[in-house]
């Protein structure tokens, strides 16, 4: 008798390991082959803020809930949570911050900088 497994539902639209990494870190993990995020794949271009565009910002407003909510629950990104995992790509959420895209799109709702913490954070 085979053995069903059930994995969560992904989203409607998928993201994918790395832009989901960029979107939660802010941090630019550029491999030897295969990467399918924000960057400009040459390994020269890091700093993530230059590559923010209508893609990015498209992504955020589609995964940001499903993101908020795996940041505030201080889970690890397992398999177990997003199956396209890479393990070179572990992050794990922060409950009482939030991710990189949220500092950088969603300041009109947090009312800009001054809800911000030490070390970049912002409170939710």
């Amino acid at each position: 008798m085979a053995t069903v497994k059930r994995r969560r539902r992904l989203s409607q639209r998928e993201l994918g390991p790395y832009k989901r990494h960029e979107l939660l870190t802010g941090e630019i993990d550029y491999p030897m082959q295969g990467y399918t995020g924000y960057g400009d794949g040459t390994g020269t271009g890091t700093d993530l803020a230059a590559f923010i565009g209508d893609e990015m910002r498209a992504d955020w407003k589609t995964h940001r809930e499903e993101l908020l909510k795996f940041w505030a629950s201080g889970e690890y990104t397992t398999g177990e949570i997003f199956p396209d995992s890479k393990p070179w790509l572990f992050v794990c959420g922060r409950p009482g911050t939030v991710p990189w895209a949220a500092r950088q799109f969603d300041r009109a709702r947090s009312g800009g900088d001054r809800d911000r913490r030490p070390g970049g954070m912002l409170s939710v």
